[in-house]
């Protein structure tokens, strides 16, 4: 027993030093991977960039662990980001903007330019998905600019479709089916759009 008490007080000590214990000791709503997007993306000065953070689940599940992110800017003096992830571009440079969540931390690089990045096509997924009378389907809106970058774009595009009496959307890409039937499903920003179609059965 001595000797357990040994090998155990030490390690307890180590995790609570360390404050990362979820990192070795997993629950059911503690994360095992984490991605953040969008990835060097570029702005520019006085104008905002909002990040994303999405957790992955023992499950393999995934979902959305903003609230529970910390952020940071490596240049605040370049752009500053607040606890819910919307970085302000301050001034021309790059900065690196860190994600960490349960000591998982990601890195990516924000560019202030005064070249202003176009939006040039809009992906909405999942692609062409299925579902019941009734349930309810989350589509993203990921936007590809002319500089190459990425930005998810879902709470900032306009959602249509094509029938509401087959499936509505709402303003965040949030669709329920009514009735059976396929239904298009339209993303759109800055006079740009993206598709996909939504089968209700």
């Amino acid at each position: 027993m001595q000797k357990l008490t040994n090998i155990a007080l030490p390690a307890i000590y180590f995790l609570l030093i360390t404050g990362c214990c979820g990192e070795f000791f997993r629950g059911s709503k503690d994360i095992v991977g984490l991605a953040i997007s969008p990835t060097n993306g570029s702005i520019q000065p006085g104008t905002t960039q909002q990040f994303t953070a999405t957790g992955t689940y023992s499950d393999g599940s995934t979902g959305d662990v903003i609230p529970e992110t910390r952020w940071s800017s490596s240049d605040p003096t370049i752009a500053a980001i607040n606890s819910e992830g919307l970085a302000s571009g301050l001034s021309k440079g790059v900065t690196t903007i860190s994600g960490d969540c349960q000591c998982y931390v990601k890195k990516t690089n924000l560019t202030i330019s005064s070249s202003a990045a176009n939006l040039t096509s809009i992906a909405v997924t999942p692609n062409d998905p299925t579902v019941n009378v009734g349930n309810t389907q989350q589509f993203t809106a990921t936007g590809t600019y002319s500089n190459g970058t990425t930005s998810v774009i879902t709470t900032s595009a306009t959602w249509t479709s094509s029938s509401s009496t087959i499936a509505t959307v709402n303003s965040s890409g949030l669709a329920t089916g009514v009735s059976t039937g396929n239904v298009t499903i339209t993303a759109t920003s800055n006079g740009v759009s993206g598709t996909t179609t939504l089968t209700v059965q």
